[in-house]
């Protein structure tokens, strides 16, 4: 508590009165007896008593303190000085209850005699002290505004001195009692278990640990653990902060992650292997048929073989989606830009020998932003061109161009092009119809890598017909 009323065992009611005004939350005096001698308007408005309803009553009336009583509380704060943080219920005159932390200061005479105890009452739902002023936070009130519980910790013994209403526990417990109900500190012991303290007190220098607690119920629950020093000017170790930030839900949600993780590997070594393997039989199986088929069967051979082609191509495809997806520490570089298009652009007239693939001028020498996926990204919008293309000869043409800052790669077509309605959503995963002949990996994939390297891909209008994808890349030079 910031403010109390007069120290001193005298003064008539209205010299309380003044002084309790000034406090800016609810406020409570008690006498050496248990009876209430002093309430402030802030603890009025709250339960909705007036004072002299209040005056001479016991504290009971409108208190009361959780696994103890409101008799054991007063006499903690009448021994030792001071109550700190401890969880209380308020009730209000039609009987509403209030969670609050509960903190108590003792007054004496010059003869060390009892004056009274006085309280404050902290709103304990949003660990924000009721606080009406526009002054300087107190230390009480930062401590209040932090949204996890937090902990002023003695450096022998691991004792609570301060905490805010969100912690368990009191001043004089053990904070390793309270969070895990141990006769003695965390790295001590049979059993022992992670705990930043000493290393804190060791070292002077803050650390973060993840550490098991248990709530009121005994359930374990994951805490990342924040321990702080509190050094004197001489740069001794003189007190410990520790707060704690319940990861339980992320934990479990990052072990899900984990093993859906697992399941894409298997299923991408799936990929990799068995299906493509099998794939490749049947190609090598439909290179038999058409050797002795009829004219009459050739048709079919081919389709075979065109779809067992492209199932191959899917296989890739996803394979390289799952490695982007996968790879939690995905590094861009440089790459030069020349050789890796005009590679894809030889390797894709080789497997497509119907369609008419051509480089309008010279492809700039430029170093882009990208690694070794890159090459997926202009392999995938010139399939794209020729797979979607309706035309009996597939028409694409591969242009670049470079500015100061970046390289733009466009890739046109004379196919039926992109509806405007689909312009903004065609990168999106799964964006094609049943009728198609892609699933939309392709370019899921495209979007993907390129946002991995800050660029960006579009799609306009070809004129007179067909599409015009590009991709701008930021120079590496």
């Amino acid at each position: 508590m910031t403010e109390t009323a007069d120290s001193t065992c005298s003064g008539d009611a209205g010299s309380v009165e003044s002084s309790t005004a000034a406090i800016p939350y609810p406020y409570v005096a008690v006498d050496p007896d248990g009876e209430i001698t002093a309430v402030n308007d802030r603890l009025i408005d709250r339960v909705e008593i007036d004072r002299d309803t209040l005056v001479g009553r016991d504290l009971t009336t409108i208190l009361s303190v959780p696994a103890d009583s409101v008799a054991d509380t007063l006499a903690t704060c009448a021994d030792t000085g001071r109550v700190d943080d401890r969880p209380a219920i308020l009730t209000t005159a039609d009987e509403r209850t209030v969670p609050i932390s509960l903190r108590g200061q003792a007054t004496y005479d010059d003869s060390g005699t009892l004056c009274a105890t006085h309280w404050g009452f902290h709103d304990r739902e949003t660990a924000t002290p009721v606080v009406d002023d526009d002054g300087p936070a107190s230390m009480e009130t930062v401590i209040e505004a932090v949204p996890h519980p937090l902990y002023v910790l003695n450096v022998d013994d691991y004792t609570i001195q301060h905490a805010n209403s969100l912690a368990d526990g009191h001043p004089g417990t053990t904070c390793y009692s309270v969070t895990h109900d141990r006769d003695r500190p965390c790295d001590e012991g049979d059993d022992p278990v992670p705990c930043p303290l000493q290393e804190v007190v060791e070292t002077g220098e803050p650390t973060t640990v993840e550490h098991t607690h248990y709530d009121a119920d005994g359930t374990e629950r994951v805490h990342e653990v924040h321990a702080a020093p509190i050094v004197n000017d001489d740069g001794k170790v003189v007190q410990l902060v520790e707060s704690l930030i319940d990861t339980t839900e992320r934990v479990a949600y990052e072990q899900r992650l984990k093993r859906q993780r697992d399941d894409l590997e298997t299923l991408n070594q799936v990929l990799r292997h068995d299906i493509r393997n099998d794939l490749q039989l049947i190609l090598a199986y439909s290179d038999v048929l058409t050797d002795g088929a009829t004219a009459d069967h050739d048709e079919h051979v081919q389709t075979i073989r065109e779809s067992a082609e492209h199932a191959i191509e899917l296989t890739k495809t996803a394979r390289e989606m799952s490695d982007v997806l996968l790879d939690t520490d995905t590094s861009v570089g440089t790459v030069r830009l020349r050789p890796v298009l005009d590679g894809e652009v030889d390797s894709i007239r080789d497997a497509h020998d119907a369609a008419s693939i051509t480089v309008d001028g010279r492809i700039p020498d430029a170093t882009v932003a990208g690694n070794e996926m890159l090459g997926s990204v202009f392999r995938n919008l010139l399939k794209n061109a020729i797979q979607h293309n309706d035309k009996p000869v597939p028409k694409v043409t591969v242009s670049a161009a470079a500015k100061a800052d970046t390289v733009t790669v466009q890739v046109a077509d004379n196919g039926p092009g992109v509806p405007d309605d689909q312009k903004a959503e065609i990168f999106g995963k799964g964006e094609t119809g049943l009728d198609s002949a892609g699933t939309g990996l392709g370019l899921y994939l495209v979007e993907t890598l390129v946002s991995t390297y800050d660029g960006s891909v579009s799609v306009t209008d070809n004129d007179p017909e067909g599409a015009v994808f590009a991709v701008t890349l930021p120079r590496a030079e």
